[in-house]
C-alpha cells in the first residue's frame, strides 16, 4: 500500500497514542488534524528509504540544483526544473551528502548489516488488540522471523543519550506496540532492535538491543492508553485534563514553622 493509504488507514498507531498520553483532547484533536510534513519528517523519510530501499529512493528522489531564485532568471530556470523532475521528490545536496554518510555508515557496520540482511522493508500491519477490540497498524523499518529492527536518525547514537531521547520521545511504548503487531503475523519470538546514526560526521552508529524491562515498560504504558481509548470511545467522551489539585514536591514545599 502507498504511504498516502496507510496514513488515512483508522487504524490506531503510537503517534496517536503518544497524544493520549497527554489526554484525550490531545488525540481527538491529532487524529482530526494530522501533523504537516515538516523537513524534519521529510528528511527521516528519504533516509529511511535510502538505507531500507535504495533502489526505490534512487527512483523517487532527485537532487535540487542551487539557483537564485531572488532573480527572475533564476525563478524561470527553477521552474523549469521543478516541471522537468515530474513526480520525484526533491532533495538539497546538503541533505543527500548527510543521507549518503548515513547509508554508509548503516551498511559498512557489521552488526547492523546483519540484522538488516533478508529483512523485510517498511512493511505495514494491521490486527485488533485482543484486550479492546481496537484495530492497530503500525510500519516496521525491518522485519523477519526472530528480529524487529528499527532505523533512528539523531544528534548524538550514544547508548545514554539515545536512551534518553527514547524514553523522552516513547520509544519504549513503540517497541511494546510494534511487537504486539509481529506477533499477530509471526509465531517466533522476536527481539526489538535499534539502530541508531547520528547525522553529522563521522555518522557513527549504534546497534541497540531494547531491554526486557525496555519493553515492560512501554507494554504497561501501551495497556493503560489503550484502556483509556477503549473509555473515551464507548462514552465518546474526550476530556483534556480535568479536575487536579496543584501538589509542590518535596523540594519545592514551604519550611516548618520549628525551623
Amino acid at each position: 500500500m502507498t504511504e498516502k493509504e496507510y496514513r488515512e488507514h483508522p487504524a490506531v498507531n503510537k503517534s496517536t497514542l503518544w497524544e493520549l498520553r497527554k489526554s484525550p483532547a490531545h488525540y481527538r484533536w491529532a487524529l482530526e488534524h494530522p501533523r504537516e510534513d515538516t523537513a524534519a519528517l521529510k528528511f527521516g523519510r528519504a533516509f529511511h528509504m535510502a538505507v531500507l530501499q535504495p533502489e526505490e529512493f534512487n527512483a523517487s528522489y532527485l537532487i535540487a540544483p542551487d539557483i537564485d531564485r531572488r532573480t527572475k532568471a533564476g525563478r524561470e530556470a527553477w521552474q523549469q526544473f521543478v516541471s522537468s523532475a515530474g513526480n520525484k521528490e526533491l532533495i538539497s545536496q546538503s541533505d543527500y551528502d548527510m543521507i549518503n554518510g548515513m547509508y554508509e555508515a548503516v551498511w559498512s557496520n557489521a552488526d547492523a548489516k546483519a540484522l538488516l540482511y533478508d529483512c523485510e522493508a517498511e512493511k505495514p500491519v494491521f490486527w485488533v488488540d485482543d484486550a479492546t477490540g481496537i484495530e492497530c497498524k503500525c510500519k516496521m523499518d525491518a522485519v523477519k522471523p526472530g528480529t524487529l529492527v528499527d532505523l533512528k536518525s539523531c544528534g548524538d547514537a550514544s547508548t545514554n543519550a539515545f536512551l534518553r531521547e527514547a524514553l523522552r520521545y516513547g520509544y519504549d511504548l513503540q517497541s511494546a506496540h510494534y511487537l504486539r503487531g509481529y506477533r499477530s503475523i509471526y509465531t517466533e519470538p522476536a527481539t526489538f532492535w535499534f539502530i541508531a546514526v547520528e547525522k553529522a560526521p563521522p555518522y557513527a552508529v549504534n546497534v541497540i538491543r531494547a531491554s526486557e524491562a525496555f519493553i515492560d515498560r512501554g507494554t504497561w504504558t501501551l495497556i493503560d492508553l489503550m484502556d483509556k481509548l477503549k473509555e473515551c470511545r464507548d462514552k465518546d467522551e474526550w476530556p483534556g485534563y480535568g479536575t487536579n489539585e496543584m501538589v509542590l514536591p518535596e523540594w519545592a514545599a514551604l519550611p516548618d514553622d520549628d525551623e
